[in-house]
């Protein structure tokens, strides 16, 4: 979360009083430091005690000496005082009911760490969205089609792994470790629940995560396991932002047509790994969750399975989640090869979103592709094949250049190895 120097203001002015100090010295103690909780905290107690016009020491000496002459007197008015600061802070702030509702606890927390006896109001009701999971289909048909490596990357290993926004944008490359089995393996810690946790990758983030390397690698960024695993598009080393991401799957959902984000791919890992019969309480455990009641670390050492019978659990599921290219129409699967292959080539991002947008107007097949990027580059179709003349012994795979590799791509070849030494070998039907 960001913040700002009139929050760091407003939170130094909460510590400038011995209650504010107190209470987020007790906070600290609970939770750790979270400077988005003091951001919060600080604008909420702030606003509250211009409403009540006191300062937080005035607000705590006031309130004793209620309750020292009569503690249900005492308690009951101070409860109508936060019952009424709701509507006062919508009608001044424009807040919307969510945010006054922010107001409230935070209040409320103040009084609880400033008194033995601290306020009984209600939080205010306020009525949520639960949103719904970005379907598996959906995934596979609309949004990967218009995905750049970057966000193509973000969507699939979101949705392999259920981690949320702020666990995943902490991950470095080397916080997953390669099974060799397809599958990967990562162990992390949920600032927000205080747990540490472990949770899985499949096949599908395994290749993209390759694909994502190699493109970080030709461009100069780092792909050391120290290294970010998610970085901005512009800067290629520097870690991306909550922002940035927010922005990236909102900007991809609404040019596939549907919604997307962070929390809508959290919701598909757990809708549909539930769907694959993966137990309550492991699946709450993959993401971090806390059982209701119960601990993070009683959790790991009493109910969750060993590792290896984990990752059975979720090896078993997965095909629930799995976008595998194979459950393509074969017509999307030469497409998306077509998309992939131009990668290689040293084709932007920028290039490729153009091919896609120019989809049922200069093409609609793949072969229509191909020819529309041939035509592009001033390169005719061939007549002939120089390597295999009057179609007789035509090589299957050979050896060749970086630089003639475009061209035998447009000629039907396909890559099926990179050398070290910076050829590859490819392929032909």
């Amino acid at each position: 979360m960001k913040i700002n120097p009139a929050d760091i203001e407003r939170i130094e002015w909460v510590k400038s009083f011995k209650s504010g100090e107190k209470w987020f010295l007790k906070l600290r103690k609970q939770y750790g430091l979270k400077m988005g909780t003091q951001k919060n905290y600080a604008l909420g107690l702030k606003r509250f005690c211009k409403y009540v016009k006191m300062n937080p020491d005035e607000i705590i000496a006031t309130y004793k000496d209620a309750l020292a002459k009569n503690v249900e007197a005492g308690v009951s008015d101070w409860n109508d005082n936060l019952d009424l600061f709701v509507p006062w802070a919508v009608d001044n702030y424009g807040l919307s009911r969510s945010r006054a509702r922010d107001h409230f606890t935070a209040v409320k927390s103040f009084f609880e760490h400033n008194s033995s006896i601290g306020l009984s109001a209600k939080t205010p009701n306020v009525r949520t969205i639960s949103l719904t999971p970005t379907l598996i289909d959906v995934i596979r048909e609309k949004i990967l089609s218009h995905a750049d490596i970057h966000t193509r990357f973000i969507v699939i290993f979101l949705k392999d792994s259920g981690m949320s926004q702020d666990d995943a944008l902490r991950l470095n490359i080397g916080d997953i470790d390669d099974l060799g089995n397809g599958f990967g393996y990562i162990k992390t810690y949920r600032a927000k629940e205080g747990v540490d946790y472990e949770t899985w990758v499949g096949p599908n983030t395994m290749d993209a995560l390759k694909q994502y390397l190699d493109y970080r690698k030709r461009n100069g960024g780092d792909i050391s396991e120290s290294a970010p695993l998610f970085v901005k598009k512009t800067k290629i080393d520097e870690r991306l932002t909550p922002t940035l991401i927010g922005y990236m799957l909102h900007d991809l959902g609404k040019r596939a047509g549907e919604p997307l984000s962070t929390h809508r791919l959290r919701k598909t890992f757990e809708t549909f790994l539930a769907l694959g019969r993966v137990h309550p309480i492991i699946l709450k455990y993959w993401m971090g969750h806390k059982v209701k009641g119960g601990k993070g670390d009683i959790e790991a050492r009493y109910i969750i399975p060993p590792k290896n019978k984990q990752l059975e659990a979720y090896m078993e599921a997965y095909k629930h989640i799995d976008i595998a290219a194979q459950q393509l129409s074969e017509e999307e699967r030469r497409i998306q090869a077509t998309f992939d292959n131009l990668r290689l080539t040293g084709f932007s991002e920028e290039d490729i979103e153009r091919y896609r947008e120019q989809r049922g107007k200069t093409w609609r097949t793949a072969k229509e592709l191909i020819t529309a990027i041939r035509q592009r580059a001033g390169r005719p179709k061939p007549t002939e094949n120089a390597d295999c003349p009057n179609g007789k012994n035509c090589p299957v795979f050979k050896e060749i250049g970086e630089e003639e590799l475009l061209a035998h791509l447009q000629d039907g070849w396909k890559v099926a190895h990179n050398l070290q030494n910076g050829n590859v070998i490819i392929q032909r039907d």
